[in-house]
């Protein structure tokens, strides 16, 4: 089970970490997308024609990984959408999919995206079973006044996006996975493997990132009137 695949270019780090772990990309039988921006559904026709892994979306960005709508950010980034897919599952908000011996709570907490998925689930570690949690979709560059108006996306987002955001910031995560690298501490918790405790089981993180972007997307708000 895979959650993203990045970047169309860079899809070769990820079979380079799999081959550390042990995996060929012919193992991945699922990927499931967090939201459908470029660096997010890059690599997945990519994976999908090796592997021929199920694929699933958040209701709400389906016709963006098809192409159907022009919301990859691959237009911000200058570069042609070339990678259209059609998701085998729409996920709704509130599902729960259990896959093997993994289950997988899902809410749909917009505004990065329509469709972007918050995404739960348990892991284990020396015997123990975590809450792992990943808000899938922090950014804040698509929530601009121009950005909006130039897609005809609703303003409404902006307060989806701090609802999300209150939903979900009691969730009991204890294993943070970033969206981004920066979300979760990352680079400090990778420095510290090794240590007695492992670094990645840490209760704080989850609420700090997103009591700051709370705050972040209010002070941006403020000063990027809609009216």
């Amino acid at each position: 089970i895979l959650i993203d695949t990045g970047s169309p270019k860079t899809l070769y780090q990820i079979f380079y970490n799999m081959a550390k772990l042990g995996y060929e990309p012919k193992d991945v039988k699922h990927i499931i997308h967090s939201h459908g921006h470029i660096d997010h559904i890059g690599g997945t026709r990519a994976l999908v024609s090796i592997s021929g892994a199920k694929t699933y979306i958040g209701r709400g960005d389906e016709k963006t990984v098809t192409g159907e709508r022009p919301l990859t950010w691959t237009p911000e980034f200058g570069i042609p959408f070339e990678e259209p897919f059609i998701p085998d599952v729409v996920i709704e908000d509130g599902n729960v999919i259990t896959i093997g011996n993994r289950t997988f709570r899902f809410l749909i907490t917009p505004g990065h995206t329509q469709g972007t998925l918050s995404i739960f689930f348990n892991v284990t570690d020396g015997g123990r079973e975590y809450l792992a949690g990943m808000y899938g979709g922090g950014g804040l560059n698509t929530l601009s006044k121009e950005y909006l108006d130039r897609y005809n996306l609703p303003y409404s987002l902006r307060e989806d996006f701090i609802r999300g955001i209150d939903r979900v910031i009691d969730e009991p995560v204890e294993v943070h996975v970033g969206n981004h690298l920066g979300d979760n501490g990352h680079y400090d918790k990778l420095s510290r493997i090794g240590e007695e405790k492992n670094p990645y089981i840490d209760g704080t993180t989850w609420r700090e990132f997103l009591t700051r972007r709370r705050a972040e997307a209010v002070n941006k708000f403020e000063s990027d009137p809609l009216y």
